[in-house]
């Protein structure tokens, strides 16, 4: 039975810089402390990501849990295990903006579309980034008391489900192998959808800074960590664009070397 109202959920992985904007902005985003919690789960991170969440072990707001294994996206499923709210939140340690009131935005929008099992905040999209969010024409708007849902395909950046719901699928969860290829966001959407016959979507008006690409990976010296997920998930097309980044990088340095 969830004993609070909200449950923000953070998984990271040797992204220490992104981390510590991330829950710099997150924590004054959210309007009900007392009434919600973040769990950060740091899956097995070899850099500096433990003294950075030990530092904020004066915050009642935060809990932290250490693995002691990379479990890859499969850590999503002990995350989601140990959560205590009415509404679960998935945060990707890579949204680095939030919209104020955040946990207010989201319980209005699932009160008011309580046919939506998933919903996304919407994404800030600029030269160096499309904040992971597909083409415009792949949604189709729906308006209720003058609030909006881009219903369409929602990603996990910063989404928010029911408990209750999430209950009723935990269990194919279970035996379910995440991966890059076949993510947390990917297998709540279908099974919420396919299972419970619930729709998906995007808040239109409230946006946060999904900080995914090269450009920002360069920004916060995450090349070479994006690199090395990409290949052992077999992605090689986004190995490519991320190492092409990295050459340039390179060759940049080695001009002003001269």
């Amino acid at each position: 039975m969830a004993i609070m109202k909200f449950s923000f959920l953070v998984l990271t992985w040797n992204r220490p810089g992104m981390l510590a904007r991330c829950l710099d902005k997150l924590v004054p985003a959210i309007a009900d402390p007392e009434n919600s919690e973040i769990i950060v789960m740091d899956n097995a991170s070899t850099d500096s990501t433990r003294d950075l969440l030990e530092s904020y072990s004066g915050n009642p707001l935060i809990k932290t849990v250490f693995l002691e294994k990379d479990r890859g996206l499969n850590a999503y499923k002990e995350l989601f295990r140990l959560a205590q709210g009415e509404y679960m939140v998935t945060v990707d340690d890579d949204v680095i903006e939030f919209p104020a009131q955040l946990d207010r935005i989201f319980a209005d929008y699932m009160e008011l579309f309580p046919d939506y099992g998933y919903l996304s905040l919407n994404v800030i999209q600029n030269e160096f980034t499309n904040g992971a969010k597909p083409e415009p024409e792949r949604y189709s708007e729906v308006t209720r008391e003058g609030r909006v849902v881009q219903d369409g395909p929602a990603g996990g950046w910063c989404a928010c489900f029911r408990r209750r719901e999430y209950e009723k699928i935990r269990f194919r969860l279970k035996f379910f192998p995440l991966s890059m290829k076949h993510p947390e966001d990917g297998f709540l959407v279908r099974n919420l959808r396919m299972k419970l016959r619930l729709k998906c979507g995007i808040i239109r008006d409230a946006v946060c800074f999904h900080a995914c690409g090269p450009h920002y990976a360069k920004e916060f010296g995450n090349l070479d960590r994006e690199i090395s997920k990409y290949s052992r998930s077999g992605l090689d097309s986004l190995v490519q664009q991320y190492e092409k980044v990295r050459s340039a990088e390179v060759s940049s340095g080695s001009s002003h070397s001269k």
